[in-house]
Formats: structure tokens, C-alpha cells, sequence
């Protein structure tokens, strides 16, 4: 291949740094133990890990970079390599933070892992390395793609989670130092701080989220003269500007005001609580990316208005009626006209979409939560909580309590 050269390059200076990459063919047929360095091959006892990963893999589009992790905490970088059959390139495991001992013992008595499993297991997290800097392996990883398929602007980074690394040395703020009474910005660093701006808003109104690592760190950090004496209030300040900023960006992105109110909000609050100036940059970081998906995952830019609307109706209120016919009502179109729209420009149709919708809420809940399935249920929009389980499993293979057993947080256990 065209590009073997540069991943072998790539992998040779994974392996220098002690992080291990694979490249997995065929994935349909055959997913190797070194994909996460024999871990499921210990505790489950599995010659292939197919059934694992193919799903996602199959999910993986072409110029994407992608970057997940697992229920182990394991992080991992992969990408679809340029082929006539299915290739993948994979970077991983390696790890943000080390777990907890007592995280791990939890994960172990709920897998019901025996007393040498479970020492395996604490040996398999020592020898995992450990990233500080993960921006590190994502310029690697965008280098290559870059190699791959041209510019920034034709490929895409997708983060399959919202996690943000506990492990972040924010740029230091510097404020520009001053000369006398001299309290002017320099002309050309002025341009260039509305120039990181612009930059910033393009890049999130699209939902790329490589093109804002590259200008971010810029943001609010390049020379700005603080507006007072009070350090932490400046940043807190500067955050607030920038959630305004963030705001515009996923309004021109498309994003409904539903959405843009709901995460402005929640950022709000935490701006206030935001106590060292290390925080204020982690928090930044956060927003800046929370922004960049909330883009990605409800635009509406590609929608007609009916489906745009429908779409919001949708969201706003699971437990809402949202039969076919209450909906076209309310946008005054008939039920046949948007039900062929709907499916033409989503590609199902309405009731599957609003089901999806619905278990993926209902994921969440279990995961998050250790409310009772029937309270999950009513909240997810189902009345019976039969039909609840049963759709439930066809969507995600599980049923709710096994689901929550198998991928849940431990503390949100006690009510299944």
C-alpha cells in the first residue's frame, strides 16, 4: 500500500514510547487479542474478538479519525485505512489515568473474576502507559491522516466519549506585561486574537473538532491584558466571553436554541464554580469540545424545516405524544407528507428514529443512575415497560438489568 511506509514509521515511534498499534484486517472475520493486549482473552477466555468491536467497526466511516474508551477506562486511537477491503489501523491501549485500586476491585467482583484474574488484572493496569499530553498521539494521529487524505479540511476527528483527561498541563497565563501607562494591546496581537476567534467559531460551527485543538490553546492566552486585578475573575470572565462565543458557533452550525440554552446553562454554573486558575482551564477545554459535539450531533443544517422541527419535537420531550399525526398537526403538514420526507432525509422512519432516541436516553439512565427500570421506562416515553425491555434488547442485544450490570457505573447498581 501507498501508505505502509508512514504507518510503519508511526508504529516504530508508537513502540519507542511504549504504546502499542496493530493494524487489523477483515474485522468481520477476525479481531486478534493484541487489540487490547490479551485483556478479554484472560477474563473471557475469547480466541477472537469479533463480536466485540466489529459493530463499532462497522459503524466507522472513511476519513475519520477516531478516538474512544472503553469499559476498562482504556483509551484508544483508531482509523479506517484507505482500501478495497476493511482495514483499520488502531493505537492502544493506553491509559489517562490510572485507576484506582478499589475502582478495579469493583470492576473485578462485578465481572466475577477469580483471586488470579483479579491479580492479573491490577498487573495488566501497572503495565499500561500512561498519557499525560494525549494531544501528543492525536497530532500523530492527524499527521497521518493528513498523509491519507489531504487537508484538515477533508477528514474529520470523531470522540466517541466526552471524557476530558484528568491529566492536562494547561498553556500558563501570561497576561502581556505592561510599560509604564502604557495599557494598549500591540495592533498586530489584537488582530491576531480576533483572528483566533473567528477561527475558533468556524471551526466549531462545523463540528471539526481537529481544527479547534489547533486554535484553542490560542484563545483568551495569546498576550490579553486582563481587565482586573483579580486573576481568577479575569479568567472567569474571559470564559464567559467565550461561552458566548461558543454559542454564536453552534447557532450558525445549525444547532436548535433548545440545545445551545441547555449546555449554556450548565456551563454557566460552572464557570462560577471554577476555584484555581488550573480549573478554568480545564474547564475551557471542556467547553470548547462540548460545543464541537453538541454541533456534530444536533445540526440541523442538512434538514428541511419540517424534519428540522420534527427532529426538535423530538428531543425536546421524550414523554411527549409523539405519534405521526400529533406531530404534522402541530407543524400544520399532513402525516403522509412528512412521514416520505422524514424517512427521504434521516433514512427511517419517524417511529424508528424516536425509538432510538429514546433507548439511547435510557442507556444513559441506567449507566448514570440506580433509578428502577419501570421509573427509566416512563421517563424514556414508554407507558409499558414490557414493551420498554423488549425493544430495549433488540436495539442493544441486552436487557436493561444486564446492561446496567455489564457496562454501569458500580454506585448506580442498587437499583436494578
Amino acid at each position: 500500500m501507498e501508505y505502509d511506509a508512514q504507518v510503519s514509521f508511526l508504529q516504530q515511534l508508537l513502540k519507542g514510547m511504549h504504546i502499542s498499534s496493530c493494524i487489523v484486517d477483515d474485522p468481520a472475520y477476525n479481531i486478534p487479542p493484541e487489540i487490547d493486549l490479551g485483556l478479554r482473552a484472560e477474563l473471557f477466555c475469547l480466541k477472537n474478538y469479533a463480536p466485540f468491536l466489529q459493530n463499532s467497526m462497522a459503524q466507522a466511516t472513511d476519513r475519520t479519525v477516531y478516538r474512544f474508551f472503553d469499559e476498562y477506562d482504556c483509551s484508544y486511537i483508531f482509523l479506517r485505512l484507505p482500501n478495497l477491503t476493511e482495514r483499520y489501523f488502531f493505537i492502544g491501549p493506553y491509559l489517562l489515568s490510572l485507576p484506582a485500586r478499589e475502582r478495579i476491585d469493583r470492576k473485578a467482583l462485578s465481572l466475577k473474576l477469580s483471586a488470579e484474574q483479579i491479580q492479573w488484572l491490577h498487573s495488566y493496569y501497572s503495565s499500561l502507559p500512561l498519557v499525560e499530553d494525549e494531544n501528543m498521539l492525536l497530532t500523530m494521529a492527524n499527521t497521518l491522516a493528513a498523509h491519507l487524505w489531504g487537508t484538515p479540511e477533508q477528514y474529520s476527528m470523531e470522540y466517541v466519549d466526552y471524557a476530558i483527561p484528568d491529566r492536562y498541563d494547561p498553556i500558563p497565563y501570561s497576561p502581556i506585561q505592561h510599560h509604564g501607562n502604557d495599557h494598549h494591546l500591540d495592533l498586530g496581537t489584537l488582530e491576531q486574537n480576533y483572528a483566533n476567534e473567528n477561527q475558533l467559531i468556524d471551526a466549531v460551527s462545523k463540528g471539526k473538532l481537529h481544527l479547534v485543538t489547533a486554535v484553542a490553546a490560542s484563545v483568551f492566552n495569546n498576550g490579553t491584558q486582563p481587565r482586573m486585578t483579580d486573576s481568577l475573575r479575569d479568567r472567569k470572565n474571559n470564559l464567559i466571553i467565550l461561552k458566548t462565543l461558543l454559542r454564536k458557533a453552534a447557532e450558525y452550525g445549525g444547532v436548535h436554541p433548545l440545545h445551545i440554552h441547555r449546555l449554556s446553562t450548565y456551563f454557566a454554573a460552572q464557570i462560577e464554580n471554577v476555584r484555581t486558575i488550573k480549573q478554568s482551564f480545564f474547564l475551557q477545554e471542556e467547553m470548547i469540545r462540548s460545543y464541537c459535539q453538541l454541533v456534530k450531533q444536533h445540526s440541523l443544517k442538512q434538514y428541511s424545516y419540517y424534519v428540522g422541527q420534527t427532529i426538535t419535537l423530538v428531543q425536546y420531550d421524550l414523554t411527549a405524544d409523539l405519534r405521526l399525526n400529533t406531530i404534522a398537526k402541530k407543524l400544520n403538514v399532513s402525516s403522509s407528507y412528512l412521514s416520505s420526507l422524514f424517512h427521504k432525509e434521516y433514512g427511517c422512519t419517524l417511529t424508528e428514529y424516536i425509538n432510538q432516541q429514546r433507548i439511547n436516553y435510557g442507556l444513559t439512565l441506567l449507566c448514570s443512575t440506580a433509578r428502577p427500570v419501570q421509573e427509566i421506562s416512563a421517563e424514556c416515553g414508554f407507558q409499558d415497560v414490557n414493551y420498554f425491555i423488549k425493544l430495549f434488547k433488540k436495539y442493544t442485544g441486552f436487557t436493561p438489568n444486564r446492561y446496567r450490570q455489564q457496562f454501569g457505573n458500580p454506585h448506580s447498581q442498587s437499583g436494578s
